[in-house]
């Protein structure tokens, strides 16, 4: 699905914090631009310009869209002087927005077993998938994880999507990572009948694609890269395929997992 990304200025609604070191911001949508859907992404101007906040924009995925408010929200992590900024955001204030970027999640309603697979930051846009597939009476599993107790969200779609949650430390549900989960629990039930859709770590996407290629399931990954331009443009996000150099912010960020040279990631 081709969408024609629009510019605009939003404000912020609500930015609040969710865990150790995450956020989810609430903007308002502009209702002439087009309805963003799952792993899509949209780029905020940081600070406008303003004082010694990062020149290049920042992307971020989406993780929920309210059509009737026109109200959408991104998770993301203080990571440096940009996100940091974005953590001060406050109600009212004014951001510039290019949105929706990038191609969404196919969901591929031909088999009956879907799996959902977050890693940390990559939290929101599976959310998102979880909520859309619900919405449509696609019944799904949502495995969660994260570093310890201390990063799970507290928030009521992340309740909603009945996560099976995986820590690094074993503080809360199952000990190991995502992947150790699926390979210790769901493996036997996972076939051609399977879409694993993964966001998350790189070393988790690589464990996650070839537990989907072992079992001949379908596998649908989404990438993170840095970006300069957000618009395919400038070449600067470009990942290895099979079909050459894929550019993350045009082709992506939603990948095949066999699509995809992992080991030269």
């Amino acid at each position: 699905m081709i969408t024609h990304p629009t510019q605009f200025i939003s404000r912020a609604l609500d930015n609040n914090r969710l865990s150790d070191g995450f956020y989810e911001l609430e903007l308002e949508w502009n209702s002439h631009a087009p309805a963003p859907t799952p792993g899509q992404f949209l780029t905020i101007r940081i600070g406008n310009g303003k004082g010694t906040v990062p020149l290049l924009r920042r992307p971020f995925a989406f993780s929920s869209f309210d059509a009737d408010s026109s109200v959408v929200r991104i998770i993301y992590q203080t990571r440096g002087i940009g996100t940091e900024f974005l953590a001060s955001a406050r109600r009212g204030e004014e951001l510039d927005v290019i949105g929706p970027l990038g191609t969404p999640f196919a969901v591929d309603t031909d088999r009956s077993k879907h799996i959902i697979v977050a890693g940390g930051i990559g939290l929101g846009p599976m959310l998102f998938l979880s909520s859309y597939l619900t919405s449509r009476n696609i019944s799904s599993r949502f495995v969660f994880g994260c570093r310890n107790e201390g990063f799970i969200p507290s928030i009521k779609r992340f309740t909603a999507a009945n996560p099976l949650i995986c820590t690094d430390d074993g503080s809360a549900g199952f000990r190991g990572t995502a992947a150790d989960y699926i390979n210790a629990n769901i493996l036997p039930d996972i076939n051609t009948d399977t879409t694993i859709y993964a966001c998350g770590p790189l070393p988790m996407l690589k464990s996650v694609s070839k537990i989907a290629k072992d079992r001949n399931a379908n596998c649908l990954v989404s990438l993170e890269a840095v970006m300069a331009c957000g618009v395919g443009a400038c070449m600067g996000c470009v990942v290895p395929t099979v079909n050459g150099y894929s550019r993350v912010c045009k082709e992506g960020p939603i990948f095949n997992g066999k699509d995809v040279l992992w080991e030269r990631m």
